[in-house]
């Protein structure tokens, strides 16, 4: 499964390696389809949104752990749902790692950036159609360290101490920071035209859906939906 250890963790077999993109696939394509509300417009303009992040991530690997995709992880899941973050932050850190460095250490990038879209879903950063800027700020200098911790999670060995990883952890404090600053940044850059963007895909999905719910209505049928 592993041939080395790398900068990152294990580097995997070809083998490994296409399992663990088919794995992170159909997890997300599962969180994509699992909402009551899913539709193909809604797929086409979060699949767009994931390519634009995840080559926006591209351009910024010169700056050294400068990452656009968690501000975009916490506002997808803040405006669309847990769900639908969950297999943004998925499909993003995926794409974008298949351009960069790809390896063992993307399932645990894609997991820090699936509880990054959690935490936005969770966290009232759009309320009254407003977008909270100064909770978003603060949540994703939270969620800055929380992203740490789960992706040096892929260094981990048998053979590593408690001790040694909180090393590894203070080790990777001055990236941290630098990540959290930059996350203030594109706060202010970029979350007031996401959430225009996403407030607007929001409205049109749950104008669907209501158009759905009468014409099912009008033929006298039921239609049955879970909350997301």
């Amino acid at each position: 499964m592993f041939q080395a250890l790398g900068v990152h963790g294990p580097v995997l077999t070809p083998l490994a390696s296409a399992l663990l993109d088919i794995t992170l696939v159909s997890v997300a394509f599962a969180f994509f389809v699992g909402g009551s509300r899913t539709n193909r417009m809604t797929l086409g303009m979060l699949a767009t949104m994931v390519v634009a992040m995840a080559a926006l991530r591209v351009l910024m690997q010169p700056l050294p752990n400068v990452q656009p995709l968690t501000v975009a992880a916490h506002l997808v899941g803040a405006h669309l749902g847990a769900r639908r973050g969950v297999a943004f932050a998925i499909l993003a850190a995926l794409l974008s790692n298949l351009l960069i460095s790809h390896g063992w250490w993307t399932f645990f990038q894609a997991a820090g950036w699936a509880i990054v879209a959690v935490i936005g879903a969770r966290a009232n950063l759009v309320q009254n159609g407003q977008l909270q800027l100064q909770r978003l700020a603060l949540v994703s200098v939270v969620s800055a360290m929380v992203f740490s911790f789960v992706s040096t999670l892929s260094l981990v060995t048998s053979a590593m101490t408690p001790s040694a990883f909180i090393v590894l952890l203070g080790q990777g404090l001055p990236f941290d920071v630098v990540h959290a600053l930059g996350n203030l940044v594109f706060v202010v850059w970029m979350a007031p035209s996401l959430h225009h963007f996403l407030s607007g895909l929001a409205a049109s999905e749950k104008r669907g859906f209501w158009m759905m719910i009468g014409c099912n209505a009008g033929k006298g049928g039921r239609y049955q939906f879970k909350v997301d």
